[in-house]
């Protein structure tokens, strides 16, 4: 009896090991991604507008397809250069999050565009001060700016 505790015991360390090293391991690999990972806003728009048009006339309509067309000219896309940008986000996983977070403050700004804007100055304030509170005072070390 005693031997089936003891594998049990083991098991459940073994178990809770493995689950650490992933904490760890998606901890690490979230932890270098660059946030700094910006699309083209025109690429964001013209992606926005189509979709929008897409919804609208249906994917298939050829009303829908004359609108893509003049989406994309008004872009300064062609339909390969548009398909190429997709597929470089949909292949690079770093550039996913940014993509959908750059898509959903389009949509924001386009359904409530004073909300926006209120919520982007409020974000670039709160910037500001993070970055303000960071730095040293004038005449004082980063690391006794820090100890402060």
């Amino acid at each position: 009896m005693s031997f089936f505790s003891s594998y049990k015991i083991k098991a459940s360390l073994s178990c809770t090991a493995f689950l650490l090293f992933l904490l760890a391991a998606s901890l690490y690999l979230t932890g270098c991604k660059d946030e700094n990972i910006t699309i083209e806003e025109s690429f964001i728009a013209a992606f926005v507008e189509i979709r929008v048009a897409e919804h609208t006339y249906g994917i298939e309509s050829p009303s829908a397809g004359l609108a893509r067309r003049d989406i994309l000219k008004k872009y300064g896309y062609t339909r390969e250069s548009f398909i190429q940008k997709t597929n470089e986000i949909l292949a690079n996983d770093d550039m996913w999050i940014p993509f959908q977070k750059q898509v959903t403050d389009r949509i924001d700004s386009i359904l409530d565009p004073d909300a926006y804007i209120k919520r982007v100055e409020a974000e670039k304030a709160a910037k500001e001060k993070t970055k303000k509170s960071k730095s040293p005072k004038p005449g004082k070390s980063k690391k006794e700016g820090a100890d402060k």
